[in-house]
């Protein structure tokens, strides 16, 4: 093997090492203050929703802040307007649900005889008096008791630390989503500056290629999940399911996490059916839970997302998995654009200094469009063989001017 190419291995080699050294200390300091994660995964969310609206108010000459503050009240508006237009249904239903908390208890029960008939089981037997004492007297089962109240204990402090999080997430999420919008082109100017100048144009390069990528999915899945939330509510209204309104919002809300939505909501709502003694009432559920989870991934997902990071079901599941790990319900959120985002940059490095692909050529090999590149973003041409894709407004606004001499 020449020289060369193991000095260029080695150098590889090491520099994967380095980036799980640093990836696990920076997982170790992240982890120190978890609470301030979900404020700021929220408030990027809303920034990458906000941004393409914000451009427009600016393409109309409006100054930077007033375009954010504008395009806030509008959200908030429609936030507003939703929950004003939701709210008494959504009232109705939850005092109804906890009114028939009782009936849907002993349904459950009566649910169990039955199994248990069919099975020879007597289940009246499991809650007489005698049968209670006798598994109370057992030290086992008194050990058992202990430790469940201990958990209790444990699960009241998780309770009031989940409150004061909460609070905390809708406190902070949106001032942190406004001065993120307020300071984002001072952030990317800043971030430039900090590059060194040869590889200002291809930092800029993969920071809009990821930008471009991640922004199409927060924002396409907030979009289909509004969608999933709609038609999975007007699904259940339409076979008069108990609970409609609330089993649509959840599915809608669960959507955001890749496969989620349709079948919880699915679930639930076969199971309301069946507590409420409709057989076909659930089979119907979940065929229209079934037929909205197609739609989404095959004509609504392709058509809100512009961009997108080809990632197999396999690799969103294990993302899942491994971000619910390692931060909860923070890393089920970002799991999936973050696995999309490090597609896109180690693919950048792999194709173009391990394969020699071009710009262009690794930017096809990671990122779908559903439109032409030129329609998402700029073209300029260094050579014939060399394309290289750009927000030509964004880069005037950065006073980027790449040299001819700095070929990466």
């Amino acid at each position: 093997m020449p020289r060369d190419n193991l000095s260029r291995y080695a150098l590889i080699v090491w520099i994967a090492v380095g980036v799980v050294v640093l990836t696990w200390v920076a997982l170790m300091i992240a982890d120190s203050v978890r609470v301030i994660w979900m404020p700021v995964a929220l408030g990027a969310g809303i920034m990458f929703v906000l941004e393409p609206v914000v451009k427009v108010f600016e393409r109309l000459r409006m100054p930077r802040f007033w375009a954010v503050i504008l395009a806030f009240t509008a959200l908030l508006a429609l936030v507003v307007a939703g929950i004003a237009l939701v709210l008494p249904t959504l009232r109705d239903q939850s005092g109804e649900l906890v009114a028939d908390l009782p009936d849907i208890y002993e349904g459950f029960l009566d649910w169990l005889r039955e199994t248990g008939d069919r099975f020879g089981v007597d289940v009246d037997a499991v809650f007489t008096e005698d049968f209670i004492s006798d598994w109370l007297d057992d030290p086992a089962n008194q050990e058992t008791i202990t430790n469940f109240l201990l958990g209790v204990g444990a699960g009241a402090g998780r309770l009031i630390r989940g409150v004061t999080d909460f609070i905390l997430v809708v406190g902070l999420t949106p001032v942190l989503a406004l001065y993120i919008l307020i300071d984002l082109e001072r952030f990317k100017k800043n971030s430039l500056e900090l590059t060194p100048h040869r590889h200002r144009e291809e930092a800029s390069f993969i920071a809009g290629q990821v930008g471009t990528a991640v922004g199409s999915f927060v924002r396409g899945q907030m979009l289909v999940s509004a969608i999933v939330g709609v038609a999975s509510s007007i699904g259940m209204w339409m076979i008069d399911l108990p609970f409609w309104l609330l089993i649509g919002i959840l599915a809608g809300i669960l959507n955001l996490i890749p496969f989620a939505g349709p079948i919880v909501g699915g679930a639930l709502a076969a199971i309301v059916a069946l507590l409420d003694g409709n057989v076909t009432q659930a089979i119907v559920a979940v065929v229209i839970f079934t037929a909205i989870q197609q739609v989404d991934n095959h004509i609504i997902t392709p058509m809100v997302q512009r961009a997108r990071v080809s990632l197999s079901p396999v690799v969103i599941v294990l993302a899942l998995v491994i971000g619910g790990s390692l931060a909860g319900l923070v890393g089920v959120l970002i799991a999936v654009p973050v696995t999309a985002a490090l597609r896109i940059v180690v693919g950048h490095f792999w194709r173009t200094r391990v394969l020699g692909q071009s710009w262009r050529e690794a930017s096809e090999g990671m990122i779908e469009f559903t439109e032409p590149p030129e329609r998402i973003a700029g073209i300029r041409r260094r050579n014939p063989d060399q394309t290289r894709l750009f927000d030509t407004q964004e880069m005037t606004s950065l006073q980027v001017k790449p040299d001819d001499d700095d070929h990466p």
